[in-house]
């Protein structure tokens, strides 16, 4: 399944490394600048975004990675780009995939 082999994938630093400078440009270059910021490669950056997404994800996240993907030539580099993106949108930080107000309620 698509879902598996990019969260296994793209989990290990090497493998995002090599997926954000394929996808290149204005994203590999934020990319890049912000995981040096937090004193990290821009592949182990990626790598613990996407491994924060696999465990924090709601499935109306996981649909809406699914729709982002579908009918894509190279799904894994749109699904990394998509939950990289997503997870910058909203963090604004380096500290880690955000966990929305009500995800944090039900937790404590």
């Amino acid at each position: 399944m698509l879902r598996a082999e990019l969260i296994r994938t793209c989990s290990h630093e090497k493998v995002a490394e090599a997926a954000i400078r394929s996808i290149g440009g204005a994203f590999c270059e934020r990319v890049t600048l912000l995981a040096r910021a937090c004193g990290a490669s821009c592949g182990a950056f990626a790598a613990q975004r996407v491994r924060r997404f696999s465990e924090e994800a709601c499935e109306k996240d996981w649909e809406a990675l699914a729709q982002a993907v579908r009918g894509a030539d190279a799904p894994i580099l749109v699904g990394l780009r998509w939950i990289v993106e997503r997870s910058l949108d909203e963090e604004r930080v380096c500290c880690g995939w955000p966990r929305r107000a009500h995800d944090r309620q039900a937790r404590l």
